[in-house]
């Protein structure tokens, strides 16, 4: 059986940023579309688009929508720091940007998940 939708569409990015919305709420998915205007229905299958393309995913069967990571190790010299502002990018992905962060690198994180998603 094929894919039920494609997580890499302009629209599957969209609603994968309005439901990283309603995850960081508190309402129930009903309250959150009655507010947002978007039927229950409509985030329900968009929820297990995402979900069913992760499976896929975990099994091997969704390898051109793969993830890589890299560990990134900050510099001896930085210390903790808490994020002060947060970067939802269109792919989904969610930086956190400490105080004084380093703009260059900053640039270079953006860039990258702007050119690998």
């Amino acid at each position: 059986m094929g894919r039920m939708g494609s997580t890499t569409s302009v629209r599957a990015r969209e609603m994968r940023l309005v439901l990283v919305d309603w995850q960081r709420g508190g309402l129930t998915l009903r309250e959150f579309g009655e507010q947002r205007g978007i039927p229950v229905s409509t985030l329900k299958w968009w929820r297990r688009v995402f979900r069913d393309a992760g499976a896929a995913e975990l099994h091997g069967t969704a390898v051109e929508n793969a993830v890589e990571f890299t560990e990134v190790r900050p510099p001896a010299s930085v210390g903790r720091t808490p994020a002060v502002l947060e970067i939802v990018v269109p792919s989904g992905h969610l930086v956190r940007v400490p105080a004084g962060a380093d703009s260059a690198t900053l640039r270079q994180v953006l860039e990258a998940l702007r050119t690998t998603c």
